[in-house]
């Protein structure tokens, strides 16, 4: 009775070690990966110097979150996140200058021109006007 009581707590010993073996494997593994990916977000932005970014706003100075930025005569852009702020690549552009334009529903589209030798650029805060009906 004594011999299987204790080999029982061995085999429970073992399992708990095991146990806490394997979850800081995950967790040290986890956190490599989370590093190495910090690092490779980190090196695409210092390679990738060619970016414009802006803030889209209502004429009450609100932002306007989902406003479209597409380049001119092409199917490349991107959407505004909730806090009206745009950031889009332009490395693949090489036009001297592209033209940008940024519509919203119940917005008057507008256009901003780029000069692609000029970037990276902020273009700071764009106010879209109402539409008029």
């Amino acid at each position: 009775m004594k011999k299987t009581l204790i080999e029982s707590q061995k085999i429970k010993l073992r399992r708990l070690t095991m146990g806490i073996l394997s979850i800081f494997i995950l967790f040290l593994g986890g956190v490599i990966f989370s590093a190495t990916q910090l690092t490779a977000a980190t090196e695409k932005e210092l390679k990738s110097d060619k970016t414009v970014k802006g803030l889209i706003l209502s004429p009450d100075k609100k932002p306007i979150p989902g406003a479209v930025i597409i380049v001119k005569d092409t199917d490349t852009g991107t959407v505004a996140d909730i806090d009206g702020v745009f950031s889009m690549d332009l490395q693949y552009f090489e036009e001297e200058s592209v033209t940008l334009t940024i519509s919203m529903t119940e917005y008057e589209s507008t256009e901003v021109v780029v000069k692609t030798n000029k970037l990276p650029k902020d273009l700071g805060k764009i106010t879209l006007q109402k539409e008029t009906e």
